[in-house]
C-alpha cells in the first residue's frame, strides 16, 4: 500500500499578508477584514501528500513545466482543503456582496498559506533525502490541464481529506488545493517562477 502522510492545522496558525489584504480591499475596510479573518481562523484544514517515483508518473504537464519534472527522480503529490466549514462561513456572507467578496478573497489567502505549509513539509522531506525541490504546480495552471486532476487523485484513496472531484475536475470543497513538486539532486527551486508563465488569467500571477 502506498504511504500517505496526512496532517491537519488550524488556519489561525497561518500568517496572512495583512499588507496585501489592505492594499486590495482598502484601509477603510480592514476592521471588517479582521472580523472575517477571525471567523475563518477557527477552521481546521486537512492535507496529505505522497511520494512517487518519476517512472510512475504519466502526467502530461504541458510545455511550460514539463522540463522541471524531466529532472525529477521522485515527485511529491499533495492535496489539502479548508473543508465544508469554510464554505459555510463564506456562504453565510452572501447577503452582502462586498463582504462575500472579502471573505472569499481572505479564504483564498488562507488556501495559499495552506499550500505553503504543505510545501514546507515536502521541502523538509527533500532536504532529509538530499534532494532538491521545485516550485509547486497545480493542474489548471501554467498550461497543465485541469483534467490531469483525475490522474493526481488516482494516487490517493477515494475522496482524500474529504475532497471530491466534480465532472469538470474541479475540487469540492472549493477552497482546496492540489499539485505536484519535483524532487531530485538536479531539481532547483526558482523564485517568482510564475512570472514566466503565459497564463494571463491566473489568480497567483495577478499578485506579482
Amino acid at each position: 500500500m502506498r504511504e500517505i502522510s496526512e496532517f491537519s492545522l488550524k488556519l489561525s496558525s497561518i500568517k496572512l499578508d495583512k499588507g496585501e489584504i489592505t492594499r486590495l480591499i482598502g484601509h477603510e475596510f480592514i476592521v471588517d477584514a479582521d472580523r472575517l479573518i477571525d471567523q475563518l481562523a477557527s477552521v481546521e484544514a486537512k492535507g496529505a501528500f505522497t511520494i512517487i517515483h518519476a517512472s510512475e508518473s504519466n502526467f502530461n504537464y504541458g510545455n511550460q513545466i514539463a522540463p522541471v519534472f524531466l529532472k525529477a527522480e521522485n515527485i511529491a503529490l499533495f492535496v489539502a482543503t479548508m473543508g465544508k466549514e469554510s464554505k459555510q462561513i463564506i456562504d453565510s456572507n452572501r447577503s452582502d456582496p462586498f463582504e462575500y467578496y472579502m471573505v472569499d478573497f481572505i479564504a483564498s489567502q488562507f488556501a495559499e498559506g495552506m499550500a505553503g505549509y504543505i510545501h514546507d513539509k515536502i521541502k523538509k522531506y527533500a532536504t532529509e533525502a538530499s534532494y532538491g525541490f521545485s516550485n509547486r504546480y497545480s493542474p489548471g495552471y501554467c498550461g497543465w490541464s485541469v483534467i490531469e486532476q483525475k490522474k493526481l487523485f488516482g494516487f490517493f484513496p477515494e475522496n482524500p481529506c474529504g475532497i471530491r472531484l466534480t465532472e469538470s475536475c474541479l475540487m469540492d470543497p472549493v477552497k482546496s488545493v492540489s499539485g505536484a513538486i519535483a524532487l531530485g539532486p538536479d531539481v532547483k527551486y526558482q523564485e517568482y517562477g510564475c512570472k514566466k508563465c503565459e497564463e494571463i488569467n491566473c489568480l497567483y500571477k495577478s499578485k506579482l
